[in-house]
C-alpha cells in the first residue's frame, strides 16, 4: 500500500494525523522509545519537508542530500541517523505535495513558535547546501512557512541568513528585523527581542537533539547585533 492511501485513511500507530500515518507506514514502534508524541512529530516533519524542498526545483541534488545526511548525523548520531536516513530515501520516493499544509497544521499545534522557526531555518540550510536558493525552493519554504503560521518578518530574517543577494552590514539589519534608519536604541530593542525569540530555552516539544537547530541562529543574532553597533562608532 502506499503512503497515499495510509495519509488518505489517517492510521497511525502513535497519534494519529498525516505524520502519524507516515510514522505508522515507515517506522518501528521501538524507534521511538522515549519520545513523546510532539518530538516523534516534529523529528517526521524534518524528513517530510527537507524531501519536499529537495525536490521543488524538479531535480535531486547530491549536496542537498548529503545536508540531509550529515545534519541527522550531527543531530542525532550514528546509529539513529542511518535508520532516519533510511527512512528519508522511502519518503523522497513519494510524492507528499498534497500532505503539505496538513502536515504544517498538525505540527503548528503540537509544538511552539520558537520550534516552529527552526524548521524553516533548517529548509534553508537544506535549500542553500548546493550553493545556490532556487526560487522555487523559496517559494515552497515561504508556503511552508505560512502554514505554520510564521510571519513575512521572521521568514525574511532566516532567509537573508542563506542569501547571496544580501551581504554586510545589510544583511545584520535584516536578521534583526529593522532597517539602517533604526536608532541605537531601536537597534538594542530589536536584539533583545530576537535573543527572545531565538533563544534555545524557548524551544519546546522537541528532543534535546533538536535544541542544537536553535544554536546557529542565536549566534547569528548576536553577531548581528555586534557588527551594527561597531559600525556605527
Amino acid at each position: 500500500m502506499s503512503i497515499g492511501k495510509w495519509l488518505g485513511v489517517g492510521a497511525g500507530w502513535f497519534f494519529g494525523g498525516p505524520i502519524g500515518a507516515i510514522i505508522g507506514y515507515h517506522i518501528g514502534k521501538n524507534f521511538f522509545n522515549g519520545k513523546n508524541d510532539n518530538e516523534k512529530a516534529y523529528e517526521v516533519s524534518l524528513l517530510i519537508l527537507a524531501s519536499l524542498v529537495i525536490k521543488a526545483d524538479g531535480k535531486v541534488v547530491k549536496s542537498e542530500l548529503e545536508y540531509v545526511r550529515a545534519f541527522f548525523l550531527r543531530t542525532f548520531g550514528d546509529q539513529k541517523s542511518k535508520k532516519y536516513f533510511s527512512i528519508f530515501n522511502k519518503i523522497n520516493k513519494q510524492d507528499l505535495t498534497t500532505q503539505i499544509r496538513p502536515i504544517c497544521l498538525q505540527l503548528t499545534q503540537s509544538v511552539n513558535h520558537a520550534s516552529r522557526l527552526q524548521i524553516i531555518h533548517f529548509l534553508f540550510g537544506v535549500a542553500s547546501s548546493d550553493s545556490e536558493v532556487h526560487s522555487l525552493e523559496i517559494n515552497l519554504i515561504r508556503k511552508i512557512s505560512s502554514y505554520l503560521n510564521i510571519n513575512s518578518s521572521d521568514f525574511e530574517s532566516i532567509e537573508a541568513m542563506f542569501s547571496n543577494e544580501i551581504s554586510g552590514i545589510e544583511k545584520y539589519y535584516k536578521l534583526l528585523e529593522i532597517d539602517k534608519t533604526a536608532t541605537n536604541e531601536q537597534v538594542k530593542k530589536a536584539h533583545r527581542k530576537m535573543i527572545m525569540k531565538f533563544h534555545p530555552d524557548r524551544l519546546k516539544g522537541v528532543s534535546d537533539d533538536i535544541v542544537k537547530l536553535a544554536n546557529e541562529k542565536f549566534l547569528l543574532v548576536q553577531e548581528a547585533y555586534e557588527k551594527i553597533m561597531l559600525n556605527r562608532k
